[in-house]
């Protein structure tokens, strides 16, 4: 036993190796996905895909996600994380250049639930990892973690924009990613992976199941990834409803993902000077003002500029929501990690479908009601999270 002080994951917040490689590969697995959407037309162009056959891809990344939800912290106590991390990042190589290589839609969509059912286990372990090895500095890391993932995703549609004007087309910008695992297997590989510890107060919970304060802020996450997915997946068509071209539209709504990127290096500071439940309630006042202007805009201009405000205030929701869902159930990291994981992967599975279905009923100006319905029940899990929640005792911590 040592006292809680001396423990490393209570020290200030340093970024040390670990966490460089949590937040390498977390930028990597980013960039893949948001790849996603900027290379579809092509390959649908190319493949002659329908509009319902390009969206199972999308569908796909988010069943992955779900599976490796589902049995993720079960690999990870059969065969331990450091394993599971790097085949997680094997599972994303593979589907990644297995995409710029298969010609047909079973192979493609096929290339891309591996990529997001092997791949997602990443996801998994790198915030269980980053919450172990920080311990009261989790909300920090989290977020800056988030911010990397932010800016490569946004740069995908940059490079996958530039690819096109080269013979490399598409495929080029995704395989260039690749220099990103190889660099951190060569300069990271050999680094350990802490392993999660039941607190002294809470072990004989992390034998009988995740606490109701988790459950309460799993629901957030929920919440928070579905008003992040409905403005990307169907931002574009808001704004050619709003008035833009096609192509004028496609290219503004990235402005969304550099407003991320702001909010995030913002909530990085912001994360240090204030208490995480307190960050995670500004943050959803920002939101709900910046898509309140973006949706009720008069002029498509106006609206852009509320698109980029709710994207400083979304930035932060699940960064911060899932380290009040990993504090709240403390030694249980690994299961808490994969149920997020399942969270993340039913929302981007789900939300945008209810929206679009929504949208060919009343139109997408109407069906955009239910986003404020999202970030209502946001804050009232968030509110019931933080009720349910008990700190653990910090006194001692088992080394």
């Amino acid at each position: 036993m040592v006292r809680a002080a001396d423990d490393p994951a209570n020290a200030p917040f340093r970024r040390d190796e670990l966490t460089w490689l949590a937040f390498g590969m977390l930028g990597f697995y980013n960039y893949l996905l948001s790849a996603l959407g900027p290379l579809m037309p092509s390959l649908r162009e190319e493949l002659g895909l329908s509009y319902t056959i390009a969206s199972l891809h999308f569908s796909a990344f988010a069943v992955g996600m779900i599976l490796a939800g589902l049995v993720g912290d079960r690999g990870v106590r059969r065969y331990g994380r450091k394993t599971v991390f790097w085949a997680g990042a094997a599972g994303l190589v593979a589907g990644a250049v297995a995409l710029t290589i298969f010609h047909t839609p079973v192979l493609t969509v096929g290339s891309v639930l591996l990529m997001g059912g092997v791949g997602s286990l990443v996801l998994i372990l790198i915030p269980a990892i980053l919450a172990d090895r920080h311990g009261e500095n989790r909300a920090v890391a989290i977020v800056e973690a988030n911010i990397l993932s932010a800016a490569t995703g946004a740069m995908a549609g940059l490079l996958i924009g530039l690819g096109e004007q080269t013979p490399a087309g598409w495929r080029g910008a995704l395989l260039l990613s690749l220099a990103i695992p190889l660099f951190l297997v060569i300069h990271f590989g050999r680094v350990s992976l802490p392993a999660a510890h039941p607190s002294e107060a809470r072990r004989d919970v992390a034998t009988t199941g995740l606490p109701l304060g988790y459950w309460a802020f799993w629901c957030g996450v929920v919440l928070a990834v579905s008003i992040e997915f409905s403005l990307i997946f169907w931002g574009a068509d808001f704004l050619v409803a709003a008035g833009l071209s096609t192509s004028a539209a496609a290219t503004t709504v990235s402005l969304f993902l550099w407003g991320m990127v702001a909010g995030r290096i913002t909530g990085r500071q912001a994360a240090r000077l204030m208490p995480t439940e307190r960050l995670l309630l500004l943050a959803l006042g920002v939101s709900a003002a910046g898509f309140f202007v973006y949706w009720l805009a008069p002029v498509a201009l106006v609206a852009v500029l509320g698109l980029f405000v709710a994207g400083i205030g979304v930035a932060n929701l699940f960064p911060l929501t899932v380290a009040l869902a990993l504090g709240a159930a403390p030694g249980q990291s690994n299961e808490a990690g994969a149920r997020l994981t399942f969270a993340s992967g039913t929302a981007i599975l789900a939300a945008p479908l209810l929206l679009g279905a929504l949208a060919d009923a009343a139109g997408i100006r109407l069906a955009y009601g239910v986003v404020p319905i999202f970030i209502f029940g946001a804050l009232i899990a968030s509110r019931l999270g933080r009720r349910l929640s008990q700190e653990p005792a910090a006194d001692l911590v088992p080394q």
